[in-house]
């Protein structure tokens, strides 16, 4: 892993640490999935990296239909778990060389997004913390 993609990602982890520290001391109830007893959120730096290495837990974690679309050529394509292509390179690990990339990375949601300067292609995916468990609930890939 290259110095870029280690700083990456030791700011994903602070960020969502902090994130996490400070959602503590928040008074409200959680919204979405109820969570289970006993159990803390799941931590989203290791449903991250599991969600990239492992397909089976992948399908488990994404709730189809999948809101958002993919465009294939002049097509809208909603996502289900039929075409759905399992997404294997982690925002961390794309080319910088070739691709732009952004990250948001707030108490109950992250997003990614990559895009290639000078064209229209663009990809997002949206995962939410419902309950206690991260779930993919967004996916976003093709041309404006």
């Amino acid at each position: 892993m290259n110095n870029h993609c280690r700083q990456e990602l030791a700011i994903l982890v602070l960020l969502f640490t902090i994130f996490i520290v400070t959602d503590g001391f928040s008074q409200r109830k959680p919204t979405g999935m109820s969570k289970i007893k006993g159990s803390p959120p799941e931590e989203f730096p290791v449903f991250y990296e599991r969600f990239h290495a492992d397909s089976a837990f992948q399908m488990s974690r994404i709730i189809f239909p999948l809101q958002g679309l993919r465009l294939e050529g002049m097509d809208e394509l909603p996502w289900t778990a039929d075409n759905w292509e399992l997404m294997r390179t982690r925002i961390y690990q794309v080319d910088s060389t070739r691709f732009k990339t952004k990250v948001k990375l707030k108490k109950k949601y992250f997003e990614q997004t990559l895009w290639i300067e000078g064209t229209n292609f663009s990809s997002k995916r949206r995962f939410e913390l419902l309950g206690n468990r991260w779930f993919l609930v967004y996916a976003y890939e093709g041309s404006l």
